[in-house]
């Protein structure tokens, strides 16, 4: 029978995470093309972008988790993708994409180190500020991005949803399995019409 995520979602309570959905990752200056098709095919700039202009709309709290190193690599996180993905030349362009670009309201953390939402770049205290219990995490990657944050915010006590048409991992049939093998041990898996039509649904 399918669980009845209405009593967590009253956008009050709950924000939804714009996981690292920046230039340097997913746009024209990514060095990971299969992330960038992976994407692209799944839909997943529209689905976000719909999530996005509902949960404004009903009063859901919108944050953006960057990353953002230092030009200097100073800090950054000493890992065989980051090593893949390094160029030379100038700084990578670690803006939101176009069609994801943050409003008046909403919220960017930018985190210089680590691979997940949490991870030293004081998201918690924020949410704990504005009462948060269900965080939505989206964006890019199912991989390593949001299966992180999702296991983050788990361990923090959070309630977590996670919209499966807001998230791409590289290959697609990979992100698949990360849904179906992890993430559903950890969160509830929706879609953003689902969510959208809680929200709209509420008093």
């Amino acid at each position: 029978m399918p669980i009845d995520l209405s009593p967590m979602l009253e956008p009050a309570r709950c924000a939804v995470l714009v996981f690292e959905c920046q230039e340097h990752t997913i746009g024209s200056g990514s060095a990971i093309p299969g992330l960038v098709a992976s994407v692209e095919q799944g839909g997943v700039l529209e689905h976000i972008a719909l999530l996005l202009a509902n949960a404004r709309r009903f009063g859901a709290p919108v944050f953006y988790c960057n990353a953002v190193g230092r030009p200097t690599g100073l800090g950054a996180a000493r890992t065989p993708l980051t090593a893949r993905v390094k160029k030379g030349g100038p700084p990578p362009d670690t803006s939101v994409v176009k069609a994801l670009a943050p409003e008046p309201g909403d919220a960017v953390i930018e985190r210089p180190h680590g691979m997940s939402g949490f991870y030293d770049s004081g998201l918690d205290p924020c949410l704990r500020d504005l009462g948060i219990t269900t965080v939505i995490p989206t964006g890019v990657s199912l991989n390593i991005g949001v299966l992180g944050t999702t296991i983050e915010a788990v361990n923090r006590g959070y309630r977590v949803i996670v919209p499966t048409d807001c998230c791409a991992g590289d290959p697609p049939e990979y992100g698949d399995q990360v849904l179906r093998y992890s993430i559903r041990n950890l969160a509830y898996l929706s879609t953003s019409d689902a969510i959208a039509g809680v929200w709209g649904a509420a008093p």
